[in-house]
């Protein structure tokens, strides 16, 4: 009966906390609809692992429509009636697992669910053009017996592969032309670019064929195939199971497309030199429909979802020697080479939206479960702070910092919109702090309106001095007279700190290959983790964690690359100076750079 009370208890307490923090309003009245109070996409809740609840507890019945909004800790189940959505309560409020460390389950019924319905105002790359039932389902089965494999064949951790004429080196996203493959294109596939010379797209014959296959769950990261050493088109024929190709531009848009088995895929012009493309690790895709609004034709993705099945992709390529010459540079590896330091800014503008910006709204929920208390550097810089002031925390992340004061204003400004949600969440209990969307480089916050300022970790991922630079100005502009400002970055020189490995430390001895990421004509390498850094501009992993499949936690397909400009020693406090404060400490700290300043 104790334990029954509890549940009761804590269930009302969610309740409250939603109707406060989140404006949604609890019912007593059994309904349809059921919030998962604890249980959501920031808390590495999927539709999958729901499912399984619902099979683990015996119940036979309809699966409901699983509704979980970006960033939030909560998420909505919508059943087929009342009975079936009481009798899952019953079962599982305070006793079902919201999480692997065993934390209860708390449910409340709702009146009114959100529309999740996302609207794709973007239309399709230039250059991409979808051939449905290109080949019949007779051929798709010959096909299927003519590539599929066993599961001990060549393996990518996250998808098996296999190489016809060159191997595809992913990493580079090239191929090696002096070592061609004993094993050519097999001359079933002929038919192919007969088939499309017939319906007037003269492709030739490509020398070069990548065969994937995806079980359920798996997927394949944003890319681009390198430029210069594959010519204009790539064709891609799946096999198996429909599947949903996201399609990503460094101006931010962002257009997801359904591939049909039996289709052929051609990408040309824009579609393969400036646009990145991927498919997301899950075991289902959203329906997406077609619409018309405004007599203008528009993508929905809608909270339907359908399952998966298993797809077996036949990517050609034509390879060719020599620089590339298409007048799409930012992701052209055959670009003008510059220097980050220098680069102009609309193209640095473009490297932090692909390698910064996009990357953490992908990593919000799994990098914020990672930061939990405030760095001591901090909390010792804040209990100087007198009552009264305003302090901003910009780039905020997931609030940590923001300190439990409520004799103190604090504004959290966050450009992510996925940590935004996160540092909400962190701060509802602090009675006078609250979060703004905020970028650095344009902050709309009123001048000199702070006391006091941090800015934890974020200058580093500006991509140009001049950009770096800015961002510090834009925190001397914020702060009153006499205000003072923490400002920390990553440090080059990592010997000091606990960062390093030993073990991959002495790896670096033995010269190994770098990766090499080109965007907008600069070559970044691609950092390995927990070993001295070589480099000032690089990029640096991030390993997605995927809670319902540890197996594919360390996949090359669940790794991001963050842009970092690593700091050499002084170099943040000439910044500073530049922008006209005045250096009261700087010191190293656990492998960052940091600098206390003044605006006098």
């Amino acid at each position: 009966m104790d334990e029954e009370k509890k549940t009761e208890r804590k269930r009302k307490r969610f309740a409250a906390r939603l109707k406060s923090s989140k404006g949604i309003t609890c019912s007593e009245v059994p309904g349809p609809n059921i919030v998962l109070c604890n249980a959501g996409q920031a808390t590495g809740l999927d539709k999958d692992a729901v499912f399984d609840l619902i099979k683990e507890h015996g119940l036979n019945i309809p699966l409901p429509k699983f509704i979980a909004e970006k960033g939030e800790s909560h998420s909505f189940l919508v059943f087929d009636s009342t009975e079936n959505a009481q009798l899952f309560y019953n079962i599982c409020n305070g006793k079902a697992k919201a999480d692997e460390n065993g934390t209860p389950l708390y449910l409340n019924f709702v009146e009114e669910v959100p529309n999740t319905e996302i609207i794709c105002p973007h239309e399709n790359p230039k250059g991409l053009l979808f051939l449905n039932d290109f080949i019949s389902e007779e051929e798709e089965k010959q096909f299927i017996k003519l590539f599929d494999w066993n599961s001990d064949s060549n393996n990518l951790k996250n998808r098996q592969v296999r190489h016809f004429g060159y191997e595809f080196r992913y990493g580079s996203n090239d191929v090696d032309l002096n070592n061609p493959l004993i094993e050519k294109i097999p001359e079933e596939c002929d038919v192919l670019w007969k088939r499309l010379k017939e319906q007037g797209l003269d492709v030739g014959v490509p020398d070069q064929l990548t065969v994937n296959k995806y079980s359920p769950g798996q997927g394949i990261p944003s890319h681009v195939d390198k430029h210069s050493p594959f010519g204009d088109t790539i064709l891609s024929v799946s096999l198996g199971s429909n599947v949903v190709m996201d399609w990503k531009h460094h101006s931010g848009k962002y257009v997801p497309t359904i591939v049909q088995a039996r289709s052929l895929l051609v990408m040309q012009d824009e579609a393969r030199y400036d646009w990145q493309h991927g498919i997301q690790p899950r075991n289902w895709d959203p329906v997406i429909e077609n619409r018309v609004e405004n007599s203008r034709n528009i993508k929905v993705i809608t909270s339907d979802t359908v399952p998966r099945d298993t797809r077996i992709s036949l990517t050609f390529r034509w390879t060719r020697r020599g620089p590339c010459e298409c007048k799409y540079k930012t992701l052209c590896d055959s670009a003008e080479k510059v220097s980050a330091d220098n680069l102009e800014d609309a193209l640095a503008s473009n490297l932090e939206e692909l390698h910064v910006h996009q990357v953490y709204e992908q990593i919000a929920g799994h990098f914020s479960t990672t930061r939990h208390k405030p760095w001591p550097k901090v909390v010792q810089f804040m209990e100087r702070v007198s009552p009264g002031s305003v302090v901003m925390d910009l780039g905020c992340g997931n609030g940590k910092n923001i300190l439990k004061r409520d004799d103190i204003v604090q504004i959290a400004g966050e450009r992510s919109s996925g940590l935004l949600a996160e540092c909400k969440e962190h701060i509802r209990d602090i009675s006078r702090a609250d979060c703004v969307r905020l970028d650095l480089l344009n902050a709309t916050l009123k001048d000199e309106a702070a006391d006091i300022v941090i800015c934890i970790a974020v200058i580093h991922h500006f991509s140009s001095r001049a950009r770096r630079l800015q961002s510090i100005s834009t925190i001397y502009r914020l702060l009153r007279k006499g205000g003072s400002a923490l400002i920390t970055v990553w440090a080059k020189d990592q010997t000091k700190s606990n960062y390093l490995c030993k073990s991959k430390q002495d790896q670096q001895n033995e010269n190994l290959a770098e990766t090499q990421v080109t965007v907008g004509g600069v070559n970044l390498p691609v950092h390995e983790n927990r070993t001295q850094f070589k480099h000032q501009d690089l990029l640096v992993p991030w390993k997605l964690r995927k809670v319902s499949d540890k197996k594919l936690a360390n996949s090359p397909d669940n790794t991001l690359l963050r842009y970092y400009h690593v700091f050499e020693e002084n170099e943040l406090d000439e910044l500073c100076k530049e922008a006209n404060f005045t250096i009261e400490d700087s010191f190293y700290e656990e492998g960052n750079w940091c600098v206390v300043c003044k605006k006098k």
